[in-house]
């Protein structure tokens, strides 16, 4: 009776890891976001007189024409993955106005890269930056860069392609932004899990069935 118990419990523990909805297990996901520039772009941004730079923990190559963000937090599974990184950004200077982009937010189900703007005495948060294509690439959404083009008082660059994004995590599920590395989905760890307590339980019966013959043989 006390065996027959156990293994029920055991596959119970299992059906509920099974079940239990990826979405609701957020996880963290410590990482780096790289958006390499395109050389036009560069040239281009050269070409209107701004400059870019790094905010908060965020760097910049400027060799290589490649930005860094750190990734704070985020989730996985569920309709997407949503990756964060807060604190971080970057600006661009005119010559009298400076137009900054803070707290980036790339969500994979929108396919897009959001932050929030502040530019003068103007502050918009969770704005969308830039739409993300094939391959990780970025190109300037419509309404921001009509934006940034009354803000910087420069031509409108929508649907310009800013540069390539790639994700670098541990631990993803991501498609659609880029290069993520890929591991199996939570619910797949679940099962794993469950089928890892059902074997372990399998191993303790037998164990105790094999203890009452061996003493009866010595």
């Amino acid at each position: 009776m006390q065996k027959s118990l156990y293994v029920a419990l055991v596959l119970c523990a299992a059906l509920l890891l099974f079940l239990t909805p990826a979405s609701s297990r957020a996880d963290s996901v410590p990482g780096d976001t790289t958006v390499v520039l395109n050389p036009s772009t560069v040239t281009t941004l050269t070409g209107m007189g701004l400059s870019l730079s790094p905010l908060g923990q965020a760097s910049f190559d400027t060799t290589t024409g490649t930005l860094m963000f750190p990734i704070t937090s985020g989730t996985i599974g569920g309709t997407g993955d949503i990756f964060k990184s807060d604190g971080s950004g970057f600006s661009l200077t005119g010559s009298s106005t400076t137009v900054t982009f803070r707290n980036l937010v790339i969500n994979t189900s929108t396919d897009t890269l959001s932050g929030n703007v502040h530019f003068g005495n103007t502050q918009v948060n969770g704005v969308t930056l830039f739409d993300i294509g094939n391959g990780g690439a970025l190109s300037l959404d419509a309404q921001f860069a009509a934006t940034l083009s009354t803000a910087l008082g420069v031509p409108n660059l929508a649907g310009t392609t800013f540069g390539t994004a790639t994700i670098a995590v541990p631990l993803s599920s991501g498609s659609g932004s880029g290069g993520t590395t890929p591991t199996p989905e939570p619910s797949v760890l679940g099962l794993l899990a469950g089928s890892a307590l059902v074997i372990g339980g399998l191993t303790f019966l037998r164990s105790r069935n094999r203890t009452p013959a061996l003493g009866a043989a010595l």
